[in-house]
């Protein structure tokens, strides 16, 4: 056999191995079927929805040298991020193939064939597609055309796993540096989802016409140029397709590395974590006797693994971005705005809305000891507030910083404590209802196999529509002193939220505590991982 015919052989091997992979995740049941069934669905969704309105793009629009720059470098960027949002595991993981006899050369085919042959995969080769069809201007066209959009999907491909690898490797020796590079590249993602369309949307001809120049000088936006046709399009394609050799290598090198590597052991012990500032203060905020040593526990876990950590980043970002970015999007955003960056609850409940399922094998070693339901509760109860409690200054200082109405801002604390508090009520019966088990993992997107995902989905809009009732009002009672300008009453309202969220805070405890009461095997075994 050649060496073509056996590099061959292996990438057809990888492609019958991932679609293996696939088929056992859909018979296996639980959230991995679930899981599967979605990924499936959703990136045919994209793959031809995307696709067929390039397509519809090109043969139409009379601005394509502009959109086909702007779509390959957007597209390239949007790849990645969904990458790291998706997870940092790829579909074959080369650590569980490191002991088989493969070159260098023949593993990193053999991961690419797998990957490109994956549901993500075909909906980039569908989008792919649309582009080439879209910029289709003739048969003189064709070989430059398709020449451009093979290179386009080579380097989405290459771009996209290579970033993964390097994460997972970074997550793998470094845990500390890749748990915050990976929240913060999942939150940048976030915030470009939410920012750049209402942007580029906004842009006027000359607008749009500076964006793309200023885009094809990325190796995309010269493919974009080659795609759009027009004069010098060889030269563009060559440019443009000039850092494959360079990202052949960065993936090669990242995937053999990634084979060898070894997790080591990250995040805060107590001496490193009490070694700081802010430690002592955390600590100090427990309080002491078996709920603060439990509350302290809690946090030291939540920021051991990328898993935890990335939960928080996210899920505090994410959280105050659904409710900051629309109101600071608005033409007159108003002083108001203030008082919707004290709403912290929905972001508390993003980042702590499984906490006793995310940390099941040490709350078990807790109940085995002799804790209590009540212990329990309010130990996680006191953790979720400290590791919440900045969002509570951080919402309404960002909101007054946007609008510039600092009068308010004190309110804004106010209806910031309001909203931890009753977040965290919020929170610790959302999680005694509905505990889903997530396994150790270096992804920090793992999920247990509990098939509770759309469970917890339902109760989460549940436990959101009763805050809303709960503080209904007091809002209205906000907004109408808003409204009329007196900051006085505004106060003073504000002042009763945290009074409203002390009683949801307490009422949450007492639902969880009853919840989890006398079922001390149940609750094991539903926060005990499945892997």
């Amino acid at each position: 056999m050649t060496a073509a015919a056996a590099v061959a052989a292996v990438a057809v091997s990888f492609v019958r191995l991932r679609w293996r992979l696939l088929r056992g995740s859909i018979r296996h049941g639980g959230a991995e079927q679930v899981g599967a069934i979605v990924s499936t669905v959703a990136s045919a969704l994209v793959g031809l929805g995307v696709g067929g309105a390039i397509l519809v793009t090109g043969r139409t629009s009379t601005h394509f040298d502009e959109l086909a720059v702007t779509f390959c470098t957007v597209v390239m960027i949007a790849f990645v991020g969904f990458g790291v949002v998706a997870g940092i595991s790829q579909p074959i993981d080369p650590r569980v193939i490191a002991a088989e006899p493969l070159s260098d050369r023949e593993r990193a085919i053999g991961l690419l064939a797998g990957a490109a042959s994956g549901p993500p995969g075909l909906a980039g080769v569908t989008i792919g597609i649309g582009l080439a069809a879209g910029s289709f201007g003739g048969i003189p066209t064709m070989p430059v055309i398709t020449l451009a959009a093979l290179s386009w999907l080579v380097s989405l491909l290459l771009v996209a796993r290579t970033a993964t690898n390097l994460l997972a490797l970074m997550t793998s020796r470094f845990p500390r540096a890749g748990q915050f590079v990976v929240g913060i590249a999942g939150l940048l993602f976030y915030g470009l989802f939410q920012f750049v369309p209402a942007l580029i949307s906004r842009l006027d001809d000359d607008g749009r016409t500076r964006l793309a120049d200023t885009l094809a000088w990325s190796p995309p936006g010269q493919i974009g140029r080659a795609l759009a046709g027009g004069d010098g399009v060889w030269l563009h394609l060559i440019i443009g397709s000039l850092w494959l050799p360079i990202l052949w290598s960065a993936f090669t090198w990242s995937t053999r590395e990634l084979s060898l590597s070894v997790r080591r052991a990250g995040g805060l012990d107590t001496a490193d974590a009490e070694a700081g500032l802010l430690g002592r203060m955390a600590r100090r905020l427990c309080g002491s006797g078996a709920e603060g040593s439990l509350a302290w526990r809690s946090i030291l876990v939540r920021f051991r693994t990328p898993r935890t950590a990335l939960e928080t980043f996210t899920g505090a970002g994410v959280g105050m971005a659904a409710v900051l970015v629309p109101t600071a999007l608005r033409d007159t955003p108003g002083s108001g705005a203030v008082l919707v960056g004290g709403a912290v609850q929905l972001a508390v409940l993003f980042m702590s809305g499984n906490s006793f399922g995310s940390d099941g094998p040490a709350l078990t070693h807790e109940v085995l000891a002799g804790a209590d339901a009540r212990t329990l509760v309010r130990g996680k109860a006191r953790s979720i507030a400290v590791v919440a409690a900045p969002l509570a200054v951080i919402g309404p200082l960002t909101a007054a910083a946007i609008t510039g109405e600092w009068r308010y801002l004190v309110a804004g604390f106010g209806v910031g404590v309001a909203g931890l508090l009753a977040g965290t009520g919020a929170a610790v019966v959302q999680s005694a209802l509905v505990p889903i088990a997530i396994p150790d993992s270096d992804n920090p997107f793992a999920s247990g196999e509990s098939g509770k995902g759309i469970v917890a989905a339902l109760l989460l809009g549940v436990v959101l529509a009763a805050l809303a009732i709960a503080t209904i009002p007091v809002a209205l009672a906000l907004f109408w002193a808003t409204d009329r300008g007196r900051v006085g009453l505004v106060t003073l309202f504000a002042g009763a939220t945290v009074l409203v969220g002390w009683g949801v805070l307490q009422l949450g405890i007492r639902l969880a505590a009853g919840r989890l009461s006398g079922r001390d095997p149940e609750f094991i075994a539903a926060v005990t991982p499945a892997r």
